[in-house]
């Protein structure tokens, strides 16, 4: 086992989409699976013209929305946009979650990162506004570590950035020193006003368009768990 050097976490938390896996590395993809199964209703339409117009969809999506009526959303205006795509929206839906996790990969230098904490014996979970499907998107990355929490707020009806939510995952870890703990995460709403709204030192993941108006308050910004790593173990 590893020692824990000076400047390394109390225990660390995570946001988990966005944070743990990028959505430029999986959502690409799923959405190219839809786009080969229903070729003859895009027609000549090229694949970015079309990645871009999903895009603008998300664009226009009310953030009040839970991640069920995301979705419903999301495809009535996929086949309001292309009335010729196949399908009910419970299929489109069922198939979209399914190529999620056949993509879902971690960030590069995560799994090593989660393994070098268990090492130093420094504990880590996981706090997302989301539900149980994302427990099936950590499973399908298969990492090496698991969470020592997993809040997700649709199972205790807090979301980030209540302190709440913050407070629950950091009890459950067990003690620690506050001062010391990090969240990680890419919203600089949730995740960073969250995190220091609990005593947390924070940590932003620079490349989500949830990072984009971000004021300078993280306490450290990156673009890679390759960083993180070697911010805290100089390796």
């Amino acid at each position: 086992m590893f020692n824990a050097p000076q400047n390394s976490p109390s225990c660390v938390l995570f946001d988990f989409d966005g944070t743990m896996y990028a959505f430029a590395e999986v959502y690409p993809q799923v959405w190219q699976d839809l786009y080969e199964e229903q070729r003859s209703v895009f027609g000549d339409l090229e694949f970015q013209a079309y990645y871009d117009r999903i895009g603008d969809i998300f664009g226009s999506m009310s953030p009040e929305l839970d991640a069920d009526e995301e979705h419903e959303f999301l495809f009535d205006e996929i086949r309001r946009t292309w009335p010729r795509v196949v399908g009910s929206n419970e299929k489109l839906i069922e198939d979209y979650r399914v190529s999620s996790l056949k993509y879902m990969t971690p960030r590069e230098g995560l799994d090593e990162l989660l393994v070098r904490l268990d090492d130093a014996h420094i504990p880590w979970g996981i706090v997302s506004n989301h539900d149980g499907r994302n427990r099936h998107k950590l499973a399908a990355m298969n990492l090496r570590s698991q969470p020592a929490t997993f809040m997700l707020s649709v199972e205790v009806g807090v979301w980030k950035p209540d302190a709440r939510i913050f407070e629950m995952a950091l009890e459950e870890i067990g003690p620690v020193d506050r001062s010391a703990a990090v969240m990680v995460g890419d919203n600089s709403v949730a995740d960073i006003e969250g995190g220091k709204a609990v005593g947390m030192r924070t940590v932003l993941m620079l490349d989500s368009p949830f990072a984009a108006d971000h004021d300078g308050s993280a306490d450290l910004t990156i673009t890679g768990m390759n960083e993180l790593h070697r911010h805290w173990f100089g390796e």
